[in-house]
């Protein structure tokens, strides 16, 4: 399947308000375009949590309000080490999980949108877990449009769009235009609070 197939269905959940589809279609994506982008390494999760990184900036503009390069989260990833980035959780929680047709581990989901503008956000510290926000999904499926390496994609419709807080994209007007994007960006005026989280980081 083609990552403008991906980024098609995860668009078409959204409308439907079918979350873990969409975040699967758009985790699918961003495996594709990884691997396409980095050809050196056969590592998925390696180029999965690498593509994400090298895009925070765009991801964390569309999230909204976080700052999600250096914000810990106070989970275990997988080798039980604590302290976890936006990309881990992306990567363990939710690729690996609705990739292999799992369900999400307890406590952790993604919201749907109360209003424009108004998402849900919530970290659970005594569960470790957290619910994302609506606008990861769109997040993460931007970058990838964007992606250079995704510059010959096409939809076929201009109904697919997404949106930040100032600038709306034509999915097929978009494609591997990332440096075009970070020029309409308003990253200078986002807020961004990073997130400490020592008072309840766990010991054991």
């Amino acid at each position: 399947m083609k990552t403008s197939d991906h980024i098609k269905h995860s668009l078409d959940a959204l409308d439907k308000q079918d979350m873990d589809q969409a975040m699967l279609y758009a985790c699918l994506a961003i495996d594709g375009t990884a691997k396409k982008t980095y050809l050196y390494t056969n590592q998925v999760g390696l180029r999965f949590r690498k593509f994400i990184n090298d895009n925070i900036d765009i991801v964390e503009l569309m999230f909204g309000g976080i700052n999600l390069v250096e914000t810990l989260f106070p989970f275990k990833d997988s080798k039980g080490k604590i302290g976890v980035t936006f990309a881990d959780i992306v990567y363990e929680k939710f690729r690996c999980s609705l990739a292999h047709g799992d369900e999400l581990p307890d406590g952790f989901d993604v919201t749907v949108q109360i209003a424009d503008g108004h998402q849900i956000f919530a970290v659970d510290i005594k569960n470790q877990s957290m619910t994302l926000p609506q606008s990861a999904i769109t997040g993460l499926g931007l970058i990838c449009v964007l992606a250079p390496v995704n510059a010959q994609q096409k939809i076929g419709n201009n109904a697919y769009r997404y949106w930040d807080r100032v600038n709306t994209y034509v999915v097929d007007a978009w494609w591997g235009k990332v440096d075009a994007a970070r020029a309409i960006m308003d990253f200078k005026t986002a807020i961004r609070v990073k997130m400490d989280f020592k008072n309840v980081w766990p010991t054991s």
